[in-house]
């Protein structure tokens, strides 16, 4: 899946778009995504100079779009941004648990970021989160995401 078809999916857009490309896909179930951090992105500089890591908040949001395009894939009709006649975004992270930050991420990395559906209750679904670097995991958690 490409980042057009991502966009078809999720209502994120760049600046705030964290995968560029799904590379396996399990509708509802199961997402592999890919990310590319260009050394360039404005965030690095700041966080920190001199020694740039990427920020754990953004390797979650990473993990939640991914979780994001699992789940929408399932339920968005084909053509769809990946929000209600509201406007509102169909799915959303309600809660993160059990995040762990193994390893900092530097720029120019490729993050590979794995998602799977635990279990579903109503319209909220428990997700398992890891993000690798090469065969390195980097972070791993819990994610909570509702459909609306």
């Amino acid at each position: 899946m490409n980042k057009d078809q991502i966009l078809k999916i999720i209502p994120h857009r760049p600046p705030f778009l964290w995968i560029d490309q799904v590379v396996e896909l399990e509708a509802g179930l199961r997402c592999v995504a890919l990310k590319y951090l260009d050394p360039d992105e404005p965030l690095f500089s700041g966080h920190f100079p001199g020694g740039p890591i990427l920020p754990g908040v953004i390797i979650i949001e990473a993990a939640a779009q991914a979780a994001a395009v699992m789940m929408g894939s399932a339920t968005n009709e084909p053509g769809s941004t990946g929000t209600g006649p509201d406007g509102e975004p169909s799915h959303l992270l309600a809660a993160v648990n059990r995040f762990k930050f193994l390893k900092a991420v530097r720029p120019g990395s490729e993050l590979r970021i794995e998602t799977k559906k635990v279990t579903e209750l109503g319209s909220m679904a428990y997700v398992e989160a890891s993000v690798w670097v090469g065969d390195l995991e980097v972070a791993r958690g819990e994610l909570a995401v509702v459909s609306r």
